[in-house]
């Protein structure tokens, strides 16, 4: 069962070529991402939650650090051990498939075709939810740096959501990875040591807990800090069923640290390759960041005893302890004095929120229980003492930190934060933009989907009406877990059940050890995932009905865009064919729009080979009017074109599902009739010369009528094609007024007749303008010998003519060797001198 499914020669190939791989892409060279690089670009959106995980976490479990520890312990072994396999095992098998639900479609059987269309919704509520949280706490982190801004908490989010939809919109999702790269490393790396750090201080040093409490009751004052949830008692003094009750909702809470992690394979089409060695190696390194960051921010919460703050990150207070006592100047017990200045401030605070809850009372507004209203439950003169020790504390902390490398770290801490919380949105628009593309690639959404920029438009959209209405991290959360953990869900159950001619395509017998090995991975991710499904469903009912009937209305768009209606066709769809020209084409249905496209890009990249194989050279005709000829004669969206030569140099990504792809190999495997469509209207170019011109050398006295004419001029100028063949295509021509696409084709094979004609009938027009002279004889053998191939070979025309038209006959030889062409070349001067030499 734990068998390697990979190939042993593969395996090891891929192996050696791992220490490239690490750093491959680092400047946006090589064949893609390597390692290090698909990390970096996906940290925004696989890490930036990860520093809300243990608020989670601990807010799950009602403030009880030991339950939110185990919780994550059992969460992070299902990830490693579970989820962790089947996503390699996945991306082994197709590492284009770009996320869960197009997986689906690549390597899954029919009978679970259904799941890549609740993927495909499920995922784009997640980009939605995305950009909310994110926006969020991007304004929630700059509430460390300037925590006067808090009333504009909310205002800041929705500029922060509008902000990354129109950089994305206006540079272009691709352009937009150096962004990725730079803000994703620089955030990874800084994380990693200051994680470290934090680490190590909290096992050394659990005495400067006592700086907690002063610092959450600072951020509960001035706002930035909504609700405090803290343990009541200690967790040995509850009961079993309320320990396993909390344990549960702290596992539903903490998963939202995971959510990041179905991007690692979606990204994978633009890995380096081998990419499958990319994407599972880059699968296991995010895992053990993961979790080695949950680890340690949860352990400095339970040493040094922070609560859950909603609206502000755990991770930020223990920051703020390290910039004040590892790199600061230190704070101790004693140098917290509270001064009369401090008792007045106390006194004001209390009054000024006394004033603002009476207030709040006569106009009929409900106050929540902050922790603000906690400390307002105190007597007054209480509440002096314990808020004038806080700013006393704030005092001190502050004193420590000025000009220290302490100071220097909070705002590099926060700046990092903020910007890897705004590039998480970017990740959202892109990711959402992706998936809607790949349904509107499959038929199942409107075709301006396939355009990225339209589908951020429109997540931005939808996120910014809900900004205002959630406004908090812990609200959105509830949500937002449905959607990463159904793609867990979906990727599992589909490797499990694999379709065998997937196994087949990556050779594995089906029946072998290794597929077992492969598919016991896909068993795993399903024990884990189903789990994690269970524990959310359970804990998070209040968000499954309206996640239910978010993710239900957008399947059954989906599926009224592909059939056209609520009700799926039975019959095979197919696509309606069209005259050439038809500038826009109208289709009933999403699915057979989709074929059509598929068809469009078969025929696009039939071209490009045949462009790039140099089969179209003998054309002498520029690619692009080969490729305009192309676009009229099979309704090809000029688009398609631009994408495949931005493509050149990149792997082709499969079509979404089967038939589609079925659709595309049909069309381009058309390569040779294409070709002769193309030639088919070169000739034409040709004849029309012929038809234009041959008059000119007409003399029916002399025997020479228009066929003679035309069949001479037509093996000079088709020396490689056979007498009989070229001449019954020209019979068949017909002259005719041609759509502009074609005859910018034609004409330039026209003008390059009109240009070779004079070199190269030089002999027999001077031998027919005698014989009008009447100084050679009607009957005479002609011979001239023309390069082909750019000159690699030659050919020998011979033409016999008599005193009429039937006596015309026409022999072509071949001539490779450079002697033989010697030879002839002076055989036919000596004949040339011999039938004008008494002239």
């Amino acid at each position: 069962m734990l068998r390697s499914y990979i190939d042993p020669t593969e395996r090891i190939e891929a192996d050696a070529k791992l220490p490239r791989l690490l750093v491959e892409g680092l400047l946006l060279g090589g064949t893609g991402l390597g390692v290090l690089a698909l990390i970096f670009e996906i940290a925004a959106d696989a890490f930036s939650v990860a520093a809300y995980q243990t608020l989670l976490a601990i807010h799950g479990a009602a403030g009880y650090h030991t339950i939110a520890i185990w919780a994550f312990i059992v969460l992070s072994a299902l990830l490693f051990f579970g989820i962790v396999p089947a996503y390699k095992a996945g991306a082994y098998l197709r590492p284009n498939a770009g996320g869960s639900g197009p997986l689906v479609e690549a390597i899954g059987p029919p009978q679970l075709r259904w799941l890549s269309w609740a993927g495909t919704s499920l995922f784009f509520l997640d980009a939605i939810l995305t950009i909310i949280i994110s926006s969020i706490s991007a304004a929630d982190v700059l509430m460390l740096l300037y925590p006067e801004f808090a009333p504009y908490r909310i205002a800041l989010a929705e500029f922060f959501a509008f902000f990354i939809m129109g950089v994305l919109v206006a540079m272009g999702p691709k352009r937009a990875v150096p962004l990725f790269l730079i803000g994703g490393g620089a955030f990874t790396i800084f994380t990693v040591g200051a994680l470290a750090t934090v680490g190590f201080a909290a096992a050394a040093n659990p005495q400067w807990s006592f700086l907690t409490e002063g610092i959450v009751n600072r951020l509960t004052i001035s706002g930035v800090v909504e609700h405090v949830v803290r343990a009541q008692q200690d967790v040995t003094a509850i009961g079993m069923v309320v320990v396993f009750q909390l344990f549960l909702r702290s596992m539903s809470s903490a998963m939202l640290g995971f959510s990041g992690y179905e991007v690692i394979p979606a990204s994978g089409k633009h890995a380096a390759r081998p990419k499958w060695k990319v994407i599972n190696t880059s699968l296991t390194l995010a895992a053990v960041f993961l979790i080695s960051t949950g680890v340690f921010q949860l352990y400095a919460a339970q040493r040094w005893n922070i609560p859950a703050t909603e609206g502000y990150s755990t991770l930020l207070i223990e920051y703020e302890i390290i910039a004040a006592q590892s790199l600061g100047n230190g704070v101790l017990p004693e140098n917290i004095v509270v001064t009369e200045a401090d008792r007045a401030d106390a006194a004001a605070l209390y009054d000024a929120s006394a004033v603002e809850r009476a207030t709040q009372e006569l106009r009929g507004v409900a106050s929540g229980a902050t922790g603000e209203n906690e400390l307002l439950q105190l007597p007054r003169d209480q509440y002096i003492d314990e808020v004038a020790h806080d700013i006393a504390l704030a005092h001190a902390l502050e004193n420590a930190i000025t000009n220290t490398p302490g100071s220097s770290f909070l705002v590099i801490a926060g700046v990092l934060l903020a910007i890897i919380l705004l590039l998480a949105q970017g990740g959202g628009y892109v990711g959402g933009a992706a998936v809607a593309a790949n349904a509107a690639r499959l038929g199942r959404l409107p075709g301006f989907f396939a355009d990225d920029r339209i589908g951020i438009s429109v997540i931005w959209g939808i996120s910014a009406v809900l900004i205002p209405i959630i406004r908090e991290v812990v609200v959105v959360e509830s949500y937002y877990a449905f959607g990463f953990v159904s793609a867990f869900v979906i990727t599992s159950t589909t490797v499990f059940f694999v379709r065998d001619d997937a196994m087949i395509a990556r050779g594995i017998d089906p029946r072998s050890a290794e597929a077992r090995s492969l598919r016991f991975a896909g068993l795993r991710g399903m024990v884990a995932s189903y789990i994690m499904a269970i524990v959310l469903v359970t804990q998070k009912t209040d968000a499954l009905l309206v996640i239910a009937a978010a993710g239900a209305a957008i399947t059954l768009f989906q599926f009224y865009t592909a059939y056209g209606s609520l009700r799926r066709q039975k019959e095979e769809v197919t696509v309606p064919t069209f005259p050439p020209g038809t500038t826009k084409v109208d289709h009933e249905m999403g699915e057979v729009r989709a074929h059509d496209e598929a068809r469009q890009r078969g025929v696009v990249d039939a071209i490009e080979e045949l462009i790039e194989n140099g089969s179209m050279a003998k054309f002498n005709v520029d690619s692009f009017r080969i490729r305009r000829l192309a676009a009229y004669l099979y309704n090809i969206e000029w688009q398609n074109f631009l994408e495949a030569q931005q493509q050149h140099d990149h792997e082709r990504i499969e079509e979404p599902n089967l038939a589609l792809e079925a659709t595309y190999q049909e069309a381009y495997g058309k390569r040779n009739a294409i070709a002769r469509h193309i030639e088919h209207y070169s000739h034409v170019g040709i004849f029309t010369f012929i038809h234009n011109y041959h008059l000119n050398w007409v003399a029916l006295e002399h025997g020479r009528d228009a066929a003679t004419v035309k069949q001479a001029m037509l093996d000079i100028l088709f020396p490689q094609t056979g007498h009989e063949e070229i001449w019954q295509e020209y019979c068949a021509f017909q002259p005719e007024r041609l759509p502009e696409p074609i005859w910018q084709f034609s004409r330039q094979r026209y003008l390059w007749a009109k240009d070779q004609w004079p070199n190269l009938s030089g002999r027999i027009t001077t031998i027919w303008t005698l014989q009008d002279f009447g100084l050679i004889p009607q009957e005479l053998d002609i011979k001239t010998v023309i390069s082909v191939a750019d000159g690699r070979h030659y050919k020998l025309v011979k033409i016999h003519t008599g005193a009429t038209g039937e006596e015309l006959e026409v022999e072509k030889e071949t001539l490779d060797a450079e002697m033989n062409v010697e030879n002839e070349v002076a055989e036919v001067k000596r004949d040339y001198e011999t039938s004008t030499k008494n002239v």
